[in-house]
């Protein structure tokens, strides 16, 4: 179960961090980076994501899709908070990560 939850914390982290992170960027450097970078970048992320973390954890990255996979009963309901946890740390720690960053 480990392994899953460090999947779905990395998955996550690097989802909200490049996804948020384009949308700075995006705001601060208009000219260098136009507005259409920042559905690529999302999208280019959650690809990359999904192709190297799902054969570990099934690739939610997201609360909602994680309770939709214990209903279907995919995962076992035991593990949503597991799981919920783990995105959540993931989301916090980008985020934190991308503060720290625009006051450079």
């Amino acid at each position: 179960m480990m392994s899953k939850a460090l999947a779905e914390l990395f998955g996550t982290f690097s989802v909200v961090f490049i996804g948020a992170g384009s949308i700075g960027l995006c705001e601060k450097y208009p000219q260098i980076f136009p507005a259409y970078t920042i559905p690529v970048a999302w999208g280019l992320i959650i690809a990359l994501m999904i192709f190297l973390v799902s054969p570990v954890s099934g690739a939610h990255f997201n609360p909602a899709v994680t309770l939709a996979f214990a209903a279907a009963k995919r995962i076992p309901i035991s593990q949503i908070y597991i799981y919920w946890g783990s995105q959540l740390c993931g989301g916090l720690i980008a985020i934190g990560l991308l503060e720290a960053i625009k006051k450079i």
